[in-house]
């Protein structure tokens, strides 16, 4: 009589309805909004939010990536942990309080500028606040009522999580972003610092980027043909191996702007090992203005091709270097 009543106190608790829907519901707000950042671009992350990546440095692609990857952790974290143990209703709870105050600062940010945005931008955040809410509201605190299913071992959970939010992020880092069509944020940190980051100058004409603004004698020498414009720092060993390795031999396909960046202000130049200047043949040498920090990482290059920037970056410069060897479409016609 008593085998079958053990059998029953052996076997784990069942995960209450409102468990589940929290869960699943939770799961798919965050997977759906993710998915609808990855396919509008950086044209979806709102405007408080670029402008906060910005005072940390980052442009509106970088930060729309890391938002993709939170939305992305979170998706994982209510799939895996959402109800299974009190730690992970707490995280569940604590991950639809932010993204609820993440939407409804986002309302007030499009009630500031109502004239923006479009009719799915306006209806998808106030929904998505009032799906936040609701699962709040009813479900959680029916989780909280019932019963949680306890994990064997805690700090396994805790290894799962860590790779569940290693693995997002960079699965996010790497997602293609569309460029938004808004005017770029201002690049300038405070009044004697200037972020330069070549990502965000990509697809863009040059007077569309702080560069041009900082140095206006670029726009006109970029305007027509292909150009190169390298970002160095005379005593960065790695700027002088790129100018050693692909503009050490001048190339008439091609136009090379050399821009020297001046050091912060009151830090004395180094004198770059008595090497000279960087060997350049043929280029053309300009140098930002002084008075300012430059926060960038040399060499960074632009690739320009008639007036626009086809690739700009401080780490992968064969790959851009190498987009000059494709034929524009009117040197294929003449062909």
């Amino acid at each position: 009589m008593q085998t079958p009543m053990a059998s029953n106190a052996s076997q784990p608790p069942e995960i209450p309805r409102a468990g589940r829907v929290l869960r699943i519901g939770g799961f798919l707000l965050f997977a759906f909004t993710a998915g609808l950042w990855i396919a509008g671009g950086a044209t979806r992350l709102p405007s408080w939010l670029g402008t906060a990546g910005q005072r940390l440095g980052l442009n509106e692609i970088r930060t729309t990536q890391m938002a993709i990857g939170f939305l992305l952790a979170s998706a994982a974290t209510l799939a895996f942990a959402g109800t299974r143990a009190r730690a992970g209703l707490a995280i569940a709870r604590t991950l639809l309080v932010i993204f609820a105050f993440v939407s409804v600062a986002t309302i007030a940010s499009e009630f500031a500028r109502p004239a923006s945005g479009s009719l799915l931008t306006a209806l998808a955040w106030p929904v998505a606040a009032a799906a936040a809410a609701l699962l709040l509201h009813r479900v959680a605190d029916g989780v909280g009522k019932g019963t949680t299913v306890p994990f064997r071992s805690p700090g396994l959970m805790l290894v799962a999580l860590i790779v569940l939010w290693t693995a997002s992020l960079a699965v996010a880092s790497r997602v293609p972003i569309e460029a938004s069509d808004r005017p770029p944020l201002k690049n300038v940190t405070s009044d004697d610092s200037i972020v330069l980051d070549p990502v965000s100058w990509q697809g863009r004409t040059l007077p569309d980027t702080p560069l041009s603004r900082i140095l206006p004698l670029l726009t006109p020498l970029t305007l027509e043909g292909d150009s190169v414009i390298v970002l160095y720092n005379p005593s960065c060993g790695h700027c002088r191996e790129l100018f050693e390795k692909h503009f050490a031999t001048a190339d008439p396909r091609r136009r090379v702007i050399a821009v020297e960046v001046p050091p912060p202000p009151g830090v004395i130049a180094a004198p770059g090992d008595g090497l000279g200047p960087v060997p350049c043949e043929d280029c053309e040498r300009l140098e930002l203005p002084a008075g300012k920090t430059y926060l960038l990482k040399p060499p960074t290059i632009a690739v320009m091709r008639d007036g626009r920037v086809i690739c700009a970056t401080d780490n992968d410069h064969d790959t851009c270097l190498a987009l000059l060897a494709a034929p524009t479409p009117a040197k294929a016609a003449a062909q």
